[in-house]
């Protein structure tokens, strides 16, 4: 029998310490570090509940989208902002109304370029009503019945005599 080759090296070891590694990391990428800045935090959370982009609101805070994301998941956990489907729906109600106010206005002057707006203005309504549990569409079954089908179901239709039960007092 041939004896069994030691390994090179103890995979798990490896694992452990690339995880030991990546704990300083992980805490610099979450918004840890950033959080004991207060009036940073909540500058970062008024512009995320404001709709401003992540990558936008990174460049400004000179943090990573990772950071922003971790103080966002704390602040909706806490309750100390919203969920993402509450700013969501929020965001497009707002997006909504100002299509619809550009839909109007480009109908009034006559400068609706065909498809544009309109399109935009169902996608987004439709998205705030799926977002708000709404119902975004309706199916319809239709069955067509020609005349002589029923005639001829009539025709298969067996005649059963039932007697009449009768009364007891």
């Amino acid at each position: 029998m041939n004896p069994i080759t030691p390994a090179l090296f103890d995979l798990a070891e490896c694992e452990r310490h690339l995880v030991e590694l990546a704990q300083p990391d992980a805490a610099r990428f979450t918004g840890t570090t950033t959080e004991k800045d207060r009036q940073r935090v909540d500058a970062i959370l008024a512009a995320v509940v404001a709709g401003v982009p992540r990558e936008h609101i990174a460049a400004l805070a000179k943090v990573s989208t990772h950071t922003i994301a971790g103080i966002v998941e704390r602040a909706e956990r806490s309750g100390e902002i919203a969920t993402w489907k509450e700013r969501m729906s929020r965001l497009l109600a707002r997006a909504t109304e100002t299509m619809a106010a550009t839909l109007v206005e480009a109908v009034e002057q006559k400068k609706l370029a065909p498809a544009a707006l309109p399109v935009a203005l169902g996608i987004a309504t439709d998205k705030k009503l799926l977002l708000d549990g709404e119902a975004t569409s309706r199916v319809e079954h239709v069955e067509r019945v020609r005349p002589e089908d029923i005639t001829a179901l009539i025709k298969r239709a067996k005649v059963v005599d039932i007697e009449p039960a009768k009364l007891t007092n």
